[in-house]
């Protein structure tokens, strides 16, 4: 008689909160727990010494002695979850997204072992919104003489050199290197700051004006919040100013040789290729805005369902980029609240919306690009990755970018997002070729 064997794990339930989750109640029975312990205890009393025995040889009952219980449970727990969950998902035909979270419901030793799984699954675009009746046109753009010139002067602007003026009195644009000393305090050690004269605020400007190297003034000056010293901003103080340096500002005349040494042919041709580039510039700007009108319409059209798992992860990042952003202005996220006004749970909430704003984009753009047949080829993958892989200078990461199989899904991935962002643009500005 052919005996059947009996699986020593079950499904008990199978719940599905979300399209994009399935929760598993998963049950490992008695007998299995039990031998669980027990290769639990042989591996961690490999390391352990046991008088009157050689090393491996105890038996389990010495060995439980000198291993705490809670060690134990959480081994023999490891151990099961690393043979079972994998079993489990391939039982219910399930491919995480994201790594599965473990709830632990009964581990005790000879009684069956009971967790639930929390298995995220690939986003679900369902339905996704019609788009191809969006609309929102880029008109034709134009650019001034006006806003040209305006080009070429922050141009002059940035090839301004300074010159020492040691004999002369301190004029409007001129760079100015100062000491601030307060009165207030006996103690106080002056500051030194370089300042734009006009470009302060009005008292220091005022009593600026007309000084002259090495001369001292005191008044009582009201810093302004902006002011970039913490230890002034804000504060009314009694303070001496002595002026210690004056740089006088050198432009350079706006003709053919200055266009030449910026790269251009002649002054004409920069003002033509400027002209142009800030053409390119609103068109663009324009085009991110219709962009981003055709994404958040089609977020109000479609149903966006996400792992939680995948929220949380979104979060970090996003928490991650926030402060790096801070620190790169100067700033902490603990000054940041303070001056926002802001609680952490705020700022916390904040982060996590505009992370599921992103998450939602992707997917409907993976979706439009599934519906419109948008792939990337190949071909085109390995000339991205061998153009990445030729411009780094690390041997071992020339040889991970050419191999790694995940990196190239991403790579693949990327170019579909773009196409299918470039194709929504085409459709909402009704220039799609061949409609």
């Amino acid at each position: 008689m052919q005996t059947q064997s009996i699986q020593p794990f079950q499904i008990l339930s199978r719940e599905e909160p979300s399209p994009a989750t399935v929760q598993l109640t998963i049950e490992v029975d008695a007998p299995t727990t039990q031998r669980m312990f027990e290769r639990a205890l042989r591996y961690l009393g490999r390391g352990v010494r046991v008088p009157g025995f050689r090393p491996g040889q105890a038996p389990l009952s010495a060995i439980r002695r000198l291993i705490p219980e809670e060690q134990v449970r959480r081994a023999a727990g490891e151990l099961m979850m690393d043979e079972f969950i994998p079993k489990a998902l391939e039982q219910e035909q399930l491919e995480p997204y994201r790594p599965p979270s473990v709830d632990i419901e009964l581990l005790q030793e000879g009684e069956p072992f009971r967790f639930k799984l929390t298995v995220p699954l690939r986003p679900k675009v369902e339905p996704l919104g019609e788009y191809r009746d969006l609309r929102f046109p880029v008109p034709p753009q134009e650019t001034s003489e006006e806003e040209v010139d305006q080009a070429i002067e922050s141009l002059r602007q940035s090839q301004m050199r300074l010159e020492h003026a040691p004999d002369r009195a301190a004029q409007p644009d001129d760079r100015l290197v100062i000491a601030v000393k307060s009165l207030e305090d006996e103690n106080a050690k002056p500051n030194r700051y370089m300042v734009t004269l006009g470009k302060t605020f009005g008292e220091l400007d005022n009593l600026l004006a007309g000084m002259r190297e090495g001369e001292k003034k005191e008044a009582t000056l009201t810093f302004p919040e902006t002011f970039n010293d913490p230890d002034l901003a804000g504060k009314t103080l009694q303070v001496e100013i002595e002026l210690q340096r004056v740089h006088t500002p050198i432009y350079p005349e706006i003709d053919d040789a200055f266009a030449q040494g910026l790269g251009y042919e002649n002054l004409d041709a920069m003002r033509a290729q400027l002209r142009e580039r800030i053409t390119e510039q609103k068109v663009r700007y324009l085009q991110d805005q219709a962009q981003g009108q055709a994404l958040a319409a089609l977020r109000e059209r479609s149903t966006v369902h996400l792992p939680d798992a995948l929220i949380d992860e979104q979060l970090r990042e996003e928490a991650r980029d926030f402060a790096e952003e801070l620190r790169a202005n100067g700033l902490t996220v603990e000054m940041f609240l303070q001056q926002s006004g802001m609680s952490q749970q705020q700022l916390i909430e904040q982060l996590r919306e505009r992370g599921i704003t992103r998450l939602k984009n992707t997917f409907i753009l993976m979706a439009i690009a599934d519906q419109e047949g948008i792939q990337a080829t190949d071909e085109e993958v390995d000339e991205i990755i061998r153009a990445m892989a030729e411009a780094t200078d690390d041997p071992a990461q020339r040889v991970r970018l050419l191999e790694d199989k995940e990196f190239r899904h991403r790579v693949a991935q990327e170019m579909r997002l773009e196409r299918a962002l470039q194709k929504l643009l085409e459709i909402v500005q009704n220039t799609e070729q061949g409609a």
